[in-house]
């Protein structure tokens, strides 16, 4: 049976929605809700850093063998758990990405590894039984035990501004786990790497044109392994994500904007604005009239 662990059972303060706990299995030192051992999901991001020893980790029935510096990124929707966990000591970092202020930065989501790692190895991970797993030498290894180490202690003294100093920190350790992610060899993790370059490009120009040859060019991929690559990472084509780019902003823009539904389409890539109009209303059930004027009633306006 599979355990689902809330987040309210793991974050003192709910309003800040994060946490860093020692897990020492060898000392049986752990801690309230611990779940470590037993199959679980959760509705938060958890950081796993295996400090000590070695086990053997789970994530939707592939078994990794760990040991001393393997790092995993466990999204909300996984299933996982360790095995023969008794030598092993981690430290486990859990957020939540529903926090009102944003634990991670825009600047942070541009960043090749942070997609790569946060974003698409969860998925391409469970549905392609990617095997690859982050892994710091021991130098690495000190450098953030000692980030996390200065974690712990802010969260424990509770010192004035030490929400300010755990959010500067957490960003610090993603921005880290990111370029580490970057600089790995492994053909899986510079495959999703390349496809994270092509995320950014189609976010900065999701207005024009869609060439899939200048797609694949830029992962450095023939055209039909591109393809074949960003449906496997990202879940949908290159034209199915460019469209939910444009019709994303498109919504924003009906809700923060007064420009007509035609200048909307033309803004947003839709050089037609009834093929707007029918791909807005096969997308979210509403046509983009109908969706502004409810919110306008919702918000008073």
């Amino acid at each position: 049976m599979v355990v689902q662990a809330l987040g309210e059972h793991y974050f003192e303060d709910t309003k800040f929605p994060l946490n860093i706990c020692r897990v020492n299995r060898d000392a049986a030192i752990t801690h309230e809700y611990d779940l470590t051992e037993i199959e679980h999901t959760h509705d938060f991001v958890e950081l796993a850093f295996i400090v000590k020893g070695k086990g053997v980790q789970v994530i939707e029935t592939q078994e990794y063998e760990v040991s001393t510096g393997d790092i995993f990124v466990l999204q909300g929707n996984q299933k996982h758990y360790f095995k023969n966990a008794s030598n092993l000591e981690i430290i486990n970092v859990m957020f939540s990405t529903k926090f009102k202020q944003g634990f991670v930065s825009s600047g942070i989501k541009q960043l090749e590894g942070y997609r790569a790692l946060f974003l698409l190895e969860s998925r391409f991970r469970a549905e392609h039984h990617f095997k690859n797993k982050l892994h710091l030498d021991r130098k690495r290894l000190l450098d953030l035990e000692y980030l996390l180490n200065t974690m712990m202690s802010e969260q424990s003294n509770k010192r004035d501004g030490y929400k300010i100093i755990l959010t500067n920190k957490l960003q610090e350790l993603i921005v880290l786990l990111s370029r580490y992610y970057s600089s790995l060899d492994a053909t899986e993790a510079q495959a999703l790497i390349r496809i994270s370059k092509v995320l950014d490009h189609l976010e900065q120009t999701f207005q024009d044109k869609l060439y899939l040859d200048t797609l694949a060019d830029i992962a450095c991929m023939s055209t039909r392994n591109f393809q074949r690559v960003f449906r496997k990472a990202v879940g949908v084509s290159p034209t199915q994500y460019i469209m939910q780019i444009r019709l994303k902003e498109a919504k924003k823009l009906l809700l923060m904007t007064n420009q007509s539904i035609a200048d909307i389409a033309v803004v947003t890539g839709f050089n037609d604005a009834n093929y707007f109009i029918k791909c807005f209303k096969s997308h979210y059930e509403i046509t983009p009239l109908k969706f502004r004027m409810q919110s306008s009633e919702y918000r008073g306006v």
